[in-house]
Order: structure tokens, then sequence, then C-alpha cells
């Protein structure tokens, strides 16, 4: 992501100078080598090192980080400590509470804003604007691969890790009656339609809904997001949990302790490595409500692939340019609010559509169909 971003960046006219910075030797060379860019250089240093991070954020406009859940956490307080406005990729609840320090920093904090979380909360906030009263918001993404195949008919578009975290979670939050409710993930699975080749897919509660459980609190009676995959996966997935191999327990083997999730992304990770195949990015966004005695639907949808002539993954098209968008409006001063911004409050009016526009110029596009229909008299 953070390679996808940085060439990104560089290839815009306004910007003067990115600085990428990993503890990876190997992936800097190579970042260096696929921009092919002056204007961008590379610093190594592990993002556990709170000073060195500090002082290498120290001085630029904006910073753009592409951590782990983690390691997020460390760079954000390292980025309000250097006194610069940053957005980061993932979201941790625990981010919400930096409000004060980013304000007494005079600082701006965008979490979670890459594509889910990111353009998914942009889309559903902005068919909820348009609404007088919001009945339903649904969020359907998932990163997949073009063509499924066995194990499990997934590949890694991003840390393997995070994707059992997500899997195994039994706090799901979601929005029932106007209340936040939680329940397991991979529960409420729905078969879901997309244009071809991906007319058949299943959808599953995960715990996506990140900064809406703040924006749109008490604003919406139901909500929820669901990852989408290929038919069968949520069973396959279902029956390693309940083996135990997705545990975070102990357990002796040949008088060793071990970690049953690590061993398991140990063996599975490799196997499901993307390497040269090709993913798809699905999307859909449904918000449900009304205005002017009328029931409307918004409903936004994104196919996005590969790009095979840039070489980039769906994924960090889709995550990595939001998030580097982002960065620079934070640089230029087009967001200028001070402290944790959600995306979708910074995102409305003209940066809303300055977003969506940067992203088009990109081929990422979004489509977005209006449904509207006058409820029967009779209705109830």
């Amino acid at each position: 992501m953070g390679t996808a971003a940085a060439k990104y960046l560089v290839e815009r006219k306004e910007v003067k100078a990115v600085q990428l910075v990993d503890r990876d030797k190997t992936k800097l060379e190579q970042a260096l080598k696929s921009a092919k860019n002056r204007k961008l250089t590379s610093r190594l240093l592990d993002a556990s090192d709170r000073v060195s991070i500090t002082e290498a954020i120290r001085g630029f406009d904006a910073a753009l980080i592409a951590l782990p859940h983690s390691a997020c956490f460390s760079a954000d307080e390292a980025a309000i400590e250097a006194g610069v406005n940053a957005v980061d990729l993932v979201f941790e609840d625990a981010q919400m509470k930096l409000r004060s320090k980013c304000l007494r920093a005079g600082i701006t904090l965008i979490p979670g804003c890459g594509v889910a979380p990111g353009i998914a909360q942009i889309l559903a906030a902005e068919g909820a604007r348009e609404l007088s009263s919001v009945e339903e918001i649904h969020m359907l993404v998932g990163g997949l691969p073009q063509v499924p195949r066995p194990p499990l008919n997934y590949r890694i578009v991003f840390s393997f890790e995070q994707v059992l975290e997500m899997y195994a979670s039994d706090h799901v939050r979601v929005v029932r009656d106007g209340k936040i409710k939680t329940t397991r993930a991979l529960s409420e699975v729905e078969r879901v339609s997309f244009p071809e080749p991906y007319r058949e897919m299943e959808a599953f509660l995960t715990d996506g809904l990140a900064t809406l459980l703040y924006t749109m609190k008490g604003h919406v009676k139901v909500m929820d997001e669901k990852t989408i995959r290929y038919p069968g996966h949520a069973e396959q997935i279902k029956t390693l949990i309940e083996t135990g191999l997705v545990s975070t327990k102990l357990v002796k083997v040949n008088g060793k302790n071990m970690v049953p999730r690590k061993l398991l992304s140990a063996i599975l990770g490799p196997k499901l490595a993307l390497g040269k195949e090709k993913d798809v990015t699905l999307l859909r966004v449904t918000v449900r409500g009304t205005r002017g005695g009328s029931d409307i639907t918004y409903e936004y949808e994104m196919i996005d692939c590969y790009d095979a002539i840039e070489n980039v993954t769906s994924m960090a098209r889709t995550t990595a340019f939001t998030g580097a968008i982002a960065s620079m409006m934070l640089a230029d001063h087009r967001i200028d609010e001070k402290g944790i911004l959600a995306p979708e409050s910074c995102f409305a009016g003209s940066t809303f559509k300055a977003l969506f526009q940067r992203l088009a110029e990109k081929n990422v596009k979004i489509s977005r169909t209006v449904t509207s229909r006058i409820p029967n008299i009779t209705e109830s």
C-alpha cells in the first residue's frame, strides 16, 4: 500500500518530495526502482522506534500511515508529536480518543481512510446527507482473486493475520433498532450478486462500520458491513475456527508451546499469497431512507480490477490512492479542520467531488443508482 501511494504521489506535479519509510531494505529498493522518480527518497526505519519515526515525519506537510493494526497507533502518536497532519489507512477505536492530543498539536488525523474503511464510509454518508431520515445503511466489500482457486477460493490482498483476526471476532458491531449491538463474524451469510463473472457470491458480517459508529450514531435504524467472498468460504473458515486452528491460546506440541493461529498463518499464508494472480475489489453501499414523502434508495457500486499496465493490485489502487489523495488535501489545506476527522466528515461537497474525480482519473470508478417510491397510503 505504501509503495502504491508513494508512486501515485510523486507523479503529481504539486508534490515536491515524498519519503518512503520501511524496515525492509529490499522493499524500499524495489519501490525506488518501480517509481523511477527523483522526488522519492527512502529511509530504513522500524515503526516501533517511536523517536526515529517522529523525526522522520517532522518537517513534512502530511504523513500517510500504511501499517498493520498492531503498529498504526504508535505511528499516529508519532505524527502528533511531530506536529504533522496524517492519514491512517486502518481504523482502531482507540484513535478516536486522540482528539484532544491532535487539537493541542494543531494537527488533523484522518483514521480509516482507504477503501473499507474509507470509500465505503464516505459513500454511506453522502447518501445519508441527501435524505431527511435514514432507515438503513448496508455495506458490502471484498478483495478477491479474479479467478477462485483452492484452498479457500481466496488470495491475500493484505495482511493474513488481520484476515484471521477479522474472521475470529465475536465483537462484530451492527446497528439494530437504532442501537449498537454485537454479534459474531461470519454470521448472517447471504447470497449477493454482481455483474458477471461475479454473479454468485456470498457475504457475511464483519466488524467494518468503523467511524460510522460515531458519525451516524442516533441517525440510522439499521446499519452493518459484510465481507464478500466466493460461495462456501464462510463454512470453510468456520470449520477452521471450530477445530481450534484460529485460536490464539497456547497449546503444547511435543512439549513446546505453540499458538495455533500463528501456525495456520505460517502454513496457509504462502499458499494464499496473490503472487502473479490478478485481484478484484467489489463494493456496494446501499442507503435507504425518506425525503419529501418518498422512500429513496441510493446504491453505490464499484468493481475495480488489477491494473496490468501499472502492475498494481486493485486493493492497492482503491486503498492507497484514496489515502494518498487525502494526504494531499491535508498538505494543501483543502482539509483544514483540526482534531480527529472521520473520512465521511472530510469528504463532503467539493472535497467529495474532488476525491472521486481523482480516483476516476486512475480508472477507479463508482456508479450510483437512485430508486424512488411513494408509499401506498394504506401501508402502515
